[in-house]
C-alpha cells in the first residue's frame, strides 16, 4: 500500500485508505487487505470469535470470511461519516460486502466503526467493530 498523504487533509487521507481497502477486498487480495492494520489492531467483527487481537489473528478471519465467496466481490458503503484530526480519525458507515455472482441481495448490511491512527506518517486502523441489528424479542 502506498502512503496516502494530500494537502485537502486527514479526511481525504482516509477516504483515499477507504478506497484502497474497497479495491483490495474486491480483489480477495489478503495482503493489501491487511496492510491497512496496525500490527495491535484489536477487531469485533461480525463472524467469531468474539475479539480479534493483532493482525494475525485478523488475517485467519478474513481468509476464513472469503472463502465463503464465489467470485468478485461488490463493496458498498452508505451514510459515511469521518471525523479526522492530525493524528486519529474515527469513521463510522454502513457496508456492505456481497458476491457479484449471487447479486447485491447476496450480502447484508452491517453497522461499522473503524478507529486509524497516523504512526510514523501511516494511518492504519486500530481498532475495528462491525455488527449486525439483532431482532429483539419484546416479549409480546
Amino acid at each position: 500500500m502506498k502512503a496516502v498523504e494530500t494537502k485537502a487533509g486527514p479526511e481525504s487521507e482516509i477516504r483515499a485508505l477507504i478506497d484502497d481497502w474497497s479495491r483490495a477486498m474486491s480483489n480477495k487480495d489478503i495482503d493489501s487487505i491487511l496492510d491497512h492494520y496496525a500490527e495491535d489492531v484489536i477487531s469485533f467483527d461480525v463472524p467469531p470469535p468474539l475479539q480479534l487481537k493483532g493482525r494475525k489473528a485478523l488475517r485467519t478471519n478474513i481468509e476464513n470470511w472469503l472463502k465463503m465467496f464465489e467470485g468478485p466481490i461488490s463493496v458498498e458503503f452508505k451514510d459515511q461519516n469521518i471525523a479526522a484530526s492530525d493524528d486519529l480519525a474515527v469513521l463510522h458507515q454502513l457496508a456492505r460486502i456481497s458476491n457479484k455472482n449471487k447479486g447485491a441481495e447476496s450480502g447484508s448490511w452491517v453497522r461499522v466503526t473503524v478507529c486509524y491512527q497516523k504512526t510514523g506518517g501511516r494511518w492504519l486502523v486500530t481498532h475495528e467493530h462491525a455488527s449486525v441489528p439483532l431482532p429483539m424479542n419484546d416479549g409480546n
